[in-house]
């Protein structure tokens, strides 16, 4: 087998790992079960790294998980490593299992969505915004740090974002247009709206037209006309509520105008924009309520402003990671 393609199967095994031992959702282990199975090398890259972490007795295998608490486990593996190292009596396969540990935390701090990259066609960086002509002829703009898949079909065209925020701005058309995202759906002929996935619900904002955006789990719908919003998450679809539309889509402009949102909603922002990793400790910070105007792509200037207003602490680990708490 060639280098490059051992190479990749290494780091999809690295990165299947980190995230097993994270909190795998149900289609996370589906997927992680097809890979698993899809070829022997596979199998066997996923069992080394298995074996490797496994024979250095390392406190914990939760590297690359995206909690607080996780993060904490890596810091402790670092120190426990480093005592260990110092010792006369070096445990065995501590140098290997530093591979791993170090490549884990290498995914977690700059290729976080390495697997569901995999299954996107698009994908922006951290800082990027871009704009994509679809196949169908319609315009989206991705936000920094987003994913989207893109299919068309004899009766459908449907979009997936996979994580962060787009806008859409949807050619006219007899075939329906789609946007999946997490728990629910947006459809549409022509319009042009924009759809956010944050970390506990999906918002959806009308710029132009109409659009119906249902709930697969609880099978509710909603129905926007332009200037309105609506989140939906999977208890089911929210009330629908008006909206300042420019404040809205400001972040197409590098700017985030928000009232009364999640201070965590506001930091997951501002981190697609960080070279590196934010990371927030304390679950009463995270529901603090902000509002404001900042210069997303100016992120140290967003925190300071931040950090002016609600009073937290950040800790700066090396040049990429920031802690806040």
């Amino acid at each position: 087998m060639p280098q490059a393609e051992l190479k990749r199967i290494n780091q999809e095994a690295i990165a299947w790992f980190t995230r097993m031992n994270g909190e795998p959702s149900p289609a996370d282990r589906r997927n992680f079960e097809n890979w698993h199975q899809a070829s022997p090398a596979h199998a066997s890259a996923y069992q080394e790294v298995v074996t490797t972490w496994s024979s250095a007795d390392m406190p914990g295998a939760e590297v690359a998980a995206e909690e607080a608490d996780q993060l904490n486990q890596y810091l402790l593996a670092v120190q426990a490593v480093r005592v260990r190292r110092n010792r006369r009596n070096v445990l065995a396969g501590t140098a290997a299992s530093l591979f791993v540990l170090f490549a884990g935390f290498h995914i977690w701090l700059d290729h976080p969505h390495f697997l569901q990259d995999l299954s996107a066609d698009y994908v922006t960086a951290r800082a990027e915004r871009r704009t994509i002509l679809l196949s169908d002829g319609s315009q989206v703009t991705l936000d920094a740090d987003s994913a989207l898949a893109f299919k068309t079909s004899d009766g459908l065209r449907h979009a997936q974002l996979l994580r962060g925020m787009a806008y859409f701005d949807v050619k006219s058309s007899s075939t329906p247009f789609e946007v999946e995202a997490a728990d629910g759906k947006t459809r549409v002929t022509g319009t042009a709206f924009s759809v956010e996935v944050h970390e506990q619900d999906v918002v959806v904002n009308l710029e132009r037209g109409a659009v119906t955006v249902s709930s697969a789990s609880q099978d509710q719908q909603a129905h926007l006309t332009p200037g309105q919003s609506v989140n939906y998450n999977k208890n089911g679809v929210g009330s629908v509520q008006s909206v300042l539309i420019d404040d809205a889509l400001a972040w197409r402009e590098g700017r985030l105008i928000f009232d009364n949102f999640r201070l965590q909603d506001v930091i997951e922002q501002i981190g697609r924009y960080h070279n590196g990793r934010i990371v927030m400790i304390g679950s009463s910070l995270a529901e603090y309520r902000v509002s404001g105007n900042l210069p997303i792509d100016d992120t140290k200037a967003a925190l300071a402003s931040l950090q002016a207003t609600v009073g937290f602490k950040i800790y700066e680990l090396g040049s990429r990671l920031m802690v806040i708490r």
